[in-house]
């Protein structure tokens, strides 16, 4: 991952631990604008949506980083835990 990119995650991680999830969502679509073929931020995207409550939106980047992890089993794992905790 590009340093910009993992400075945006940390930034955005900072963000969500104090439940700032606007902030939050705002920093990793910046690190999406950098890389947008990353899983990981994706995955990250899908978890602020769905701790704002955005199930829909959670597993669409969720499907998405599914689609991107190529053979990651990590992110696929993650990925597809994300799908069903949104569809709960």
């Amino acid at each position: 991952m590009a340093p910009a990119s993992q400075a945006l995650l940390k930034e955005s991680r900072r963000y969500q631990a104090g439940g700032e999830y606007p902030q939050a969502a705002a920093s990793i679509e910046r690190a999406l604008r950098i890389e947008p073929r990353q899983p990981l931020l994706w995955l990250e995207l899908g978890q602020i949506r769905l701790r704002e409550g955005n199930r829909a939106q959670a597993e669409s980047m969720a499907r998405k980083a599914l689609s991107l992890a190529s053979g990651d089993a990590t992110l696929e794992s993650q990925a597809l835990e994300l799908i069903a905790r949104a569809r709960e």
